[in-house]
């Protein structure tokens, strides 16, 4: 009897050896997805702010920007023609589909290779939005123009417990 109580005790500890490294794994994973997840995004807010703020001001037609030249808030969004990553303004990257009603989904498969096959990619997905923000609350989205952007990007990946969440402001001065 006390064989029988020692082996099942044994079989319990082992069990939760086995457990806890399985645990250990998936928090080393998800914390390396995440770490490439917020290089992505950053990546991308990085490529999105080098565009010009408006379609205004790359028009050269425009010899004093104001308010009334920029993009109305309801058609922010990318042009009939572009395609990521050929966007021109910052507001192409608002990657809302108003035909089926979903966010358009960007996939990279570029950034994390496996460790074990150098031709095989984790692939990240990538949506964003691009809305109006004016002072003094710049988390705030408004239906009017104004001087400040607002791209919050969504970043996320098979395998991954939590999508990043990543915003920045941008402004044409």
């Amino acid at each position: 009897m006390l064989t029988v109580g020692a082996m099942v005790l044994l079989s319990i500890m082992v069990l939760r050896v086995n457990s806890s490294q399985m645990t250990s794994y998936g928090t080393i994973v998800d914390s390396k997805l995440g770490i490439v997840g917020l290089t992505v995004a950053n990546t991308y807010v990085d490529f999105a702010k080098r565009q010009v703020y408006d379609k205004a001001v790359r028009d050269s037609t425009i010899s004093g920007l104001i308010l009334a030249d920029l993009t109305a808030p309801s058609s922010l969004g990318f042009e009939s023609g572009e395609v990521y990553p050929n966007f021109d303004d910052i507001d192409d990257f608002d990657l809302w589909d108003p035909d089926h009603g979903v966010s358009i989904i960007i996939t990279d498969t570029t950034t994390l290779a496996s460790a074990t096959h150098a031709t095989v990619y984790t692939p990240f997905y990538i949506t964003s939005q691009v809305y109006y923000v004016d002072q003094p609350n710049f988390d705030t989205k408004v239906n009017y123009k104004t001087w400040f952007k607002r791209l919050v990007v969504k970043v996320w990946a098979d395998g991954m417990i939590d999508t990043i969440k990543y915003s920045s402001i941008s402004t044409t001065w």
